[in-house]
């Protein structure tokens, strides 16, 4: 006999019609939604999971029913009523962990934007930006990675762009170069092959990839792609080591003794002057 008689619909329902007698004649809020006031009258009175959270069950009644996406995971839109409905980063990006700040510092803190903090601005993990790129001299083949997982470029090889999604985005070292360590973020990281050697392969990782020019060849420069690199001792002159840095390292045949070609690799190759002839002077091509 008295207004004071209806009874208010209870928290996660509402009614939008008047005249119920019945407390099965409240609704619940769909999955995705929560109401935390008792008497909602509309539909409209049910509140969407902010983004980066969805509730999958109907009737709930407050916003910690609201379940974070996975760490590795982000949905971008509220309202969201599964866990279908969060997006795996991408290969080449993770999302760290959202309670790494949690265990040493309680379970109200998180981990945001680099800093362990009360709250993040917003929910945790509701945009694709929420997803870390890999590292300059990283990648990731994975979708949904929930850490740093993101693996080193091998040595040879290097990648300066950052969210790297594969191998194959690792670049190798120029022929002439090498490189002996992983992660590298630098072309300059690639150091040259020094004078007197050579490598004609791309991504060498040890020194050892740098072969010596041979013997009778000589190279001035670092850094060379190709044994063309390599100089030949002129004609009347030999050096029989391999890996000379300069011209000066070949020697001149002894007087008496010429060498007509270029390349000579020992002193044997300078042939006697014959019987009836002299050669005054050391180093002659005749």
């Amino acid at each position: 006999d008295d207004a004071a008689d209806c009874v208010d619909c209870v928290v996660g329902k509402f009614v939008d019609h008047t005249g119920s007698d019945d407390a099965s004649d409240c609704v619940d809020c769909v999955a995705g939604k929560y109401v935390d006031a008792t008497g909602s009258s509309s539909s409209s009175d049910c509140i969407e999971c902010v983004a980066g959270k969805y509730i999958d069950v109907a009737g709930s009644d407050a916003a910690s029913d609201c379940i974070d996406c996975v760490v590795g995971k982000y949905i971008a839109v509220t309202g969201s009523n599964e866990a279908a409905d969060c997006i795996d980063c991408p290969a080449g990006k993770y999302v760290e962990k959202e309670n790494a700040c949690s265990v040493f510092l309680g379970g109200t803190f998180r981990f945001c934007n680099g800093f362990c903090a009360v709250g993040c601005p917003g929910a945790w993990n509701d945009e694709p930006s929420d997803c870390v790129d890999c590292a300059a001299g990283k990648y990731q083949t994975l979708a949904g990675q929930d850490s740093d997982t993101c693996i080193d470029c091998v040595s040879g090889k290097y990648v300066s762009s950052t969210g790297s999604d594969g191998s194959e985005d690792c670049i190798a070292c120029a022929a002439g170069k090498y490189h002996t360590h992983v992660g590298s973020a630098d072309p300059v990281d690639c150091i040259d092959c020094v004078a007197g050697k050579y490598s004609a392969v791309e991504g060498g990782n040890h020194a050892s990839a740098c072969i010596d020019c041979v013997a009778g060849k000589y190279s001035t420069t670092d850094g060379s792609p190709s044994e063309s690199n390599c100089i030949a001792c002129g004609a009347g002159r030999y050096v029989a080591t391999a890996g000379s840095t300069d011209a000066a390292a070949c020697i001149a045949c002894a007087a008496g003794r010429y060498v007509a070609t270029a390349g000579s690799d020992g002193m044997e190759d300078c042939i006697a002057c014959d019987a009836g002839r002299y050669g005054a002077a050391g180093g002659t091509d005749s």
